[in-house]
Order: structure tokens, then C-alpha cells, then sequence
């Protein structure tokens, strides 16, 4: 089986070109061959070569050093959480290599990482390599999470470059290195390669999307539909033209603006349908061997909603599609009849219940358990709902949207509970006036 095509259409509108669409035929990526080891790749490729800082080799004051790798490892932590990065790597230069491991290197490469200081993690893997530690698969997620959050210009193509060399360290690349890839183009705003990835990524198996890979399918995407709904803002309303030439290069340029609008959420919600379809196969599928689960969580559901009440005011149909996004994820079972004090469920097949439900359900494969403690609703998710229900004036769907939380998620939301009633009583009210 393949996964559904995305397919992103934007018009560029400052030129008025003609349009472009990138749809790539789902095929399993070949892996490039003859990838030159990362320190050789730093001092042969001109167009990825970053200046590789020193690592400092002295503390601001004295410290122990130990002796055994775990324990070096544990100080390392230690400083490194207090904020003492320097004098951290600096413990780690100055002690011998016998008391040293690969974990130690991968925290050393991860602590750059995080605060986006692309040479110096560059320089730990180089020292890593240096003292005959080879390379883990944590070792190039730390490099590409450097990429994703340094600011140079040669970061996008450093971070090509060190996924194609994964391979010739004798690491099978996963899903992990292909997400943190996509992290990487997220944050350089590059949503049609995101797009391209991940529409070669296969259905099934170890390297089938997970839900981090959709999170930022959909987050870059929510990224560029902004960018639309910000174009169309910034178009004048009103605009005094002496020709009618004028007037109508203005129509046209709205008419793509809100066009490519229209094309970019389209994405959005073939990307969303292709992941619910995905995650209820699996559910489905418990045969499917070493196809993980694919979870849901509050974030995920949250983009979408978003995104529905950003173009809410310029498309209503577009921003309902949200009711039917909290609909399927956490229903509104019309056998729930708001208002009925003997209000009853009438038996529900497993494949009629709302979709975190099914997530959640207990099951036989072993990732079940670790994801029931996924937060799959907080209080922005229902928030979101509620104002769109206010929004589109649907008071019924509002009730009937609370009732399937208190039926199917009593525990996630009974600390969220008193936030709402308030706002639940209104809807109740306004319900019962629209009925009578």
C-alpha cells in the first residue's frame, strides 16, 4: 500500500507565474553511495565547509575529574543543567580517553545542539572521532537538531550531507533521522522539500511516518498557510485607480492570494486525512509487524484546529472543516441527545468509536501502553472547539462535543472540567432556546 500523495499548489503571486505543484510518485528512497565521513566532508566541500571552533580545554574553576565513564557522564549532566556548558566540555577534554565514552561524546554533541551552535558540535563529533568512538545513530539526530537551530547559511546543505553519511558509518538510517531531517527543513521554512520526503516515505515497516513526521508535515504547512492568510491582509480593500488596468492586475493578485490560500489548507488536510486513514489502519492492522502504532496527541489536533479558525473569516466552509477534525478525533455521537436527562450511548462497534478512543483502547501490541500516556486533549483543544462551535453558532454540536469528552476521555478531562462549565451552561441554554 502507498500513502496518499500531498500535494502543495502556490501560485507566485509577486511575479504572477505560473503555477507549480510538487506531487513525487511514492517510491522507497535509494541511499546515495561513495558519502564521504563527516570530518573529510568538512574540509573537501567548499559549498558545506562551517569553521569548526575549538573546544575549550580549561575550567573557571577547579574541578574532580572522574574516572569512570559513568560517572563522567553524570558530572557532565550535572554541569550542563546548571548552565556551565564550557566548564563541562572542558572536564571531558582534559580527561583520558580510557575514562570516556560514546554516550558521553553523543551529551557533549547534544549540549551544542540544543543552543544551535552548529561548530562546536561539528568539533565534538571530530574529537569523538578522534579518540576512536564511532558515531551513533543519537550522534547524527544531536548534528541534525545543530542544523535545524543554527542560523548560517550552510546549515540546509551541512544537513543534507550528514544524513547521506549516516550510511557509510554502518548505521542503518530510521524514521528518527528522517524526522529530524524534516526538523531541519522546518525550521528553514523549506515546506516543499518536507513535502517530498515525506511522500517517499513507504506505508509500512520501520520507516513508515510516525506521528512526529506528520506533526511537522502539518506544522510547516500551518506555516505557509499563515503566509497566505498574511498576503491577504495586507491587501488593500479599497484602493483609488485611475485606470481600469489597474483594478483588475489588484482582482488578480487577490485572486491568487486567496488561491494559493485555498491550494496551501487543501495540503493541510490531505496531509490530515492521510494520517488519521494511517493511524486507524494500523489500529486495525495488529499484525503488521514492525509498523509501529501511530499515536495522536493534543498538538497535533490543535494545529488543525488552528488553522480551520485562521481561515475561518475569509472561507466559513474551510473553517467548519474544524468541527468535523474534533468530530472524528473525539466525537459527537448523536445517539448523545444534548439535553435528555436520560441520556444513553447506544453500542458502539470499536470502529464507530472516535479516533483517540481507538488510540487508546487497550491492545495487544506492546507500544499500546506507552501510548496511553500521551496528552491527547488539553485545554487549548477544547477551547478551540468551544470557540468554533460560538463561531459557526452551533450550540448543539458544542454539548454534544462536552458529552463525548465526559463519556470517552473522564480522566483527561476531569481536571480540565472547571475551566469550561461556565461556557458549556451557555451553550446548553442557547440550545434549549433554539429548540423551543
Amino acid at each position: 500500500m502507498l500513502l496518499p500523495r500531498v500535494k502543495c499548489l502556490v501560485r507566485p503571486v509577486s511575479a504572477l507565474r505560473a503555477s507549480y505543484t510538487t506531487a513525487v510518485r511514492v517510491h522507497r528512497p535509494t541511499r546515495s553511495t561513495n558519502i564521504p565521513d563527516i570530518s573529510e566532508l568538512l574540509s573537501t566541500n567548499e559549498e558545506v565547509w562551517i569553521k569548526r571552533r575549538p573546544l575549550p580545554t580549561t575550567t573557571s574553576i577547579s574541578y574532580s575529574i572522574p574516572t569512570d565513564p559513568y560517572l563522567l557522564a553524570a558530572k557532565f549532566q550535572k554541569l550542563e543543567n546548571e548552565g556551565k556548558t564550557e566548564d563541562a566540555v572542558a572536564i571531558v577534554m582534559q580527561s583520558k580517553t580510557k575514562c570516556q565514552s560514546d554516550v558521553l561524546w553523543n551529551l557533549v554533541i547534544d549540549a551544542y545542539a540544543k543552543k544551535g551552535r552548529l561548530s562546536k558540535a561539528l568539533r565534538a563529533s571530530t574529537e569523538m572521532r578522534r579518540r576512536g568512538f564511532a558515531p551513533t545513530q543519537t550522534t547524527f539526530t544531536a548534528l541534525l537538531k545543530a542544523c535545524a537551530l543554527g542560523v548560517g547559511e550552510k546549515s540546509l546543505p551541512m544537513a543534507d550531507n550528514i544524513y547521506r553519511s549516516i550510511a557509510d558509518s554502518e548505521i542503518e538510517p530510521s524514521i528518527i533521522h528522517v524526522n529530524a531531517l524534516l526538523n531541519v527543513y522546518q525550521h528553514k521554512n523549506k515546506v516543499q522539500q518536507i513535502i517530498t520526503i515525506y511522500n517517499n516515505l513507504p506505508a509500512d515497516g520501520p520507516m513508515a511516518p510516525t506521528l512526529g513526521t506528520y506533526t511537522l508535515l502539518l506544522s510547516a504547512l500551518r506555516r505557509e498557510l499563515n503566509l497566505r492568510i498574511e498576503e491577504l491582509k495586507n491587501e488593500p480593500v479599497e484602493q483609488i485607480v485611475e485606470n481600469g488596468d489597474n483594478k483588475s492586475r489588484l482582482d488578480i493578485r487577490t485572486a491568487h492570494i486567496k488561491e494559493n490560500m485555498r491550494n496551501t489548507f487543501d495540503a493541510m488536510i490531505t496531509a490530515w486525512n492521510s494520517y488519521t486513514d494511517d493511524a486507524a489502519r494500523r489500529i486495525d492492522r495488529p499484525d503488521a509487524g514492525d509498523t509501529p502504532l501511530l499515536n495522536i496527541d493534543a498538538y497535533i489536533v490543535n494545529t488543525m484546529l488552528k488553522s480551520c479558525h485562521a481561515v475561518y473569516g475569509s472561507n466559513r466552509a474551510l473553517g467548519r472543516m474544524g468541527l468535523k477534525i474534533a468530530e472524528q478525533v473525539y466525537g459527537m455521537d448523536k445517539a448523545l441527545n444534548p439535553g435528555n436527562a436520560n441520556n444513553t450511548m447506544s453500542a458502539a462497534t470499536t470502529q464507530s468509536l472516535p479516533l483517540a478512543s481507538r488510540v487508546r483502547s487497550p491492545h495487544r501490541r506492546n507500544d499500546a501502553r506507552a501510548m496511553s500516556k500521551q496528552e491527547i486533549i488539553n485545554v487549548d483543544t477544547i477551547d478551540l472547539v468551544l470557540e468554533l462551535c460560538k463561531r459557526d453558532v452551533q450550540p448543539t454540536k458544542a454539548v454534544r462535543f462536552w458529552q463525548s469528552l465526559e463519556k470517552h476521555f473522564a480522566g483527561d478531562l476531569e481536571p480540565l472540567k472547571a475551566n469550561f462549565t461556565d461556557r458549556i451552561e451557555k451553550f446548553r441554554t442557547q440550545m434549549s432556546r433554539n429548540t423551543n
